[in-house]
């Protein structure tokens, strides 16, 4: 068994031209965060395990796959953050240049992409931008993304060069104000979405990097949880030899007190002229470098068998109650002993996750030395584990989406296959009781058992792996620790000291749990039986 505590070390680099308007670029060469004074633009910061929602990917039409992303760890390309933030790199025969301009006087982003075929053949492909839109104070987003969401108006709008572009207002006031976005194409948009449920949809829960862009977005507008703006530009042809130019704008408003209408058409020649009057910028020279992957953005997931009928009976055996069946097929049941087990089709069908909570000790009343946890079906085994204040007090961090968007938060697994490291997602069959959770994994080579519980008669948290059939398996367990604040995301590296395979994780001195225990810390402990390669 390996163990690894994550955080991020490595500061973002802020980028900013003569306007108010910034981004800040992570170690990966993705977007972490766009701000305008006291309001933060996207819904998610990005990480430095595995970048960004917000991105810009590339489809050769007439192939089959997924779109290629642009930016950050899990794309082609090679970053550089002299005189601002260029992206370069060659993919299906395309050669890019991308590069991020932000004008003087202007609350307006540009990405303008430059596109050579150094093929032996014409090509005709397309990109699409998405754009995580969060458009509030930083605090009322990182307390919770989904409320944020709600609150977002996205209209699309046509323009007749411009073709689509789709307008995103706050309905919420900051401080009484409504801050305001537009998105759209340099060239022509063909098509847009408005959530990220559009573009990920459920798939990403199995631990899976969900095969996004396989077909054109739906243009049609869904406001839910994940408030994301995609603009599908038109497709280019693109003869050998030659270059094109595309590329995407963004505008943000500090204010728009009005709903979102055609009159805000205007605001895309403002765009357009502002881009103008930006000087270029010439690449040669650049000191280039690659992203550094993780085995977040890199190790493929799990794919979880079903459970045959039998495996059913041996692993959940006496009377099954309350049996919920689709065309016959068994999704759920309760059982005599008040567990209540959900098989992985029903997981993968349903928009609302599958979760529990869990809570040590066993008073009827608050105790702030109680730890609680919440375990997720979806293969996050402990997230939000808190001691008492749960905004303060926070060991490991909480989950931001539920579509898989970002794989790093809370505790995770992964698992040594002959193939190599593989994400334990969303499992054959997942059972909740009072104080714990389980997750089977039947794979092509055995069959894993986890469980995730909570002592009654003590402080405690506990996590037990089993191979119930196959061969000794190695497991890597990453704990994304949140005990400094913002959930995780503040930079610096995490205080831990390691005693004879005991984790000790310290908080900051003049960190908000730092001043409060200032002698305070967590523990992680492996059993007896465990051995341990590496921590």
């Amino acid at each position: 068994m390996v163990q690894r505590c994550l955080a991020s070390a490595d500061s973002p680099v802020h980028v900013r031209g003569g306007s108010e308007l910034a981004f800040d670029i992570d170690s990966n060469g993705s977007v972490f965060k766009i701000s305008h004074r006291d309001i933060m633009i996207n819904l998610f910061l990005g990480s430095a395990l595995e970048g960004s929602p917000a991105n810009i990917y590339l489809r050769l039409l007439g192939e089959e796959g997924c779109a290629v992303p642009l930016l950050g760890p899990r794309s082609p390309s090679s970053f550089s953050l002299e005189g601002g933030f260029s992206v370069s790199g060659r993919v299906y025969g395309i050669e890019y240049f991308i590069r991020l301009v932000l004008p003087s006087h202007v609350n307006a982003w540009f990405w303008k992409v430059i596109l050579k075929n150094i093929a032996s053949s014409p090509l005709t492909l397309e990109l699409v931008y998405t754009q995580d839109l969060g458009l509030a104070h930083y605090g009322a987003i990182r307390t919770n993304e989904f409320y944020t969401s709600h609150y977002i108006d996205h209209t699309p709008l046509y323009h007749e060069r411009k073709g689509v572009v789709v307008a995103s207002r706050q309905n919420l006031p900051m401080d009484g104000r409504h801050p305001w976005a537009m998105l759209g194409s340099l060239r022509k948009a063909a098509g847009y979405a408005t959530d990220a449920l559009q573009i990920y949809g459920l798939d990403g829960r199995k631990g899976l990097f969900a095969p996004i862009l396989k077909k054109n977005l739906p243009s049609s507008r869904l406001q839910q949880e994940h408030s994301l703006v995609a603009i599908q530009d038109s497709p280019v042809t693109i003869e050998k030899g030659k270059e094109e130019e595309a590329g995407f704008f963004g505008l943000f408003l500090p204010d728009h007190p009005d709903a979102s209408c055609i009159d805000d058409l205007r605001h895309v020649g403002e765009c357009v002229e502002a881009l103008d009057k930006s000087r270029e910028f010439d690449s040669e020279g650049f000191e280039w470098r690659n992203p550094s992957p993780s085995l977040f953005s890199h190790a493929p997931g799990l794919e979880a068998l079903d459970l045959a009928a039998e495996d059913i009976s041996i692993l959940f055996p006496g009377e099954r109650l309350e049996e919920e069946r689709k065309d016959g097929r068994l999704l759920s049941f309760f059982t005599h002993e008040g567990r209540h087990v959900v098989l992985r089709e029903k997981e993968l069908s349903v928009l609302r996750p599958h979760a529990h909570i869990l809570r040590t000790g066993g008073l009827m009343v608050p105790d702030e030395q109680a730890l609680t946890s919440t375990a997720w079906m979806s293969g996050v085994f402990n997230s939000m584990t808190t001691q008492g204040h749960v905004a303060i007090n926070r060991f490991i961090s909480t989950v931001h989406s539920y579509l898989g968007i970002f794989r790093s938060n809370g505790q995770r697994i992964f698992v040594k296959l002959s193939e190599g490291w593989t994400l334990l997602g969303v499992p054959s069959a997942f059972e909740m009781s009072t104080n714990s959770c389980r997750w089977i994994y039947r794979h092509n080579k055995g069959i894993i058992e986890v469980v995730s519980d909570a002592a009654f008669d003590r402080h405690s948290l506990r996590l037990v792996l089993k191979i119930l059939s196959g061969e000794p398996l190695t497991f890597l367990i990453s704990h994304h620790v949140a005990i400094d604040g913002d959930d995780g995301s503040s930079a610096g590296a995490v205080t831990y000291r390691n005693e004879q395979n005991c984790v000790f994780v310290f908080p900051r001195p003049g960190s908000e749990v730092g001043s409060r225990f200032p002698k305070g810390w967590f523990r992680l402990t492996p059993s007896e039986e465990t051995k341990i390669e590496k921590v």
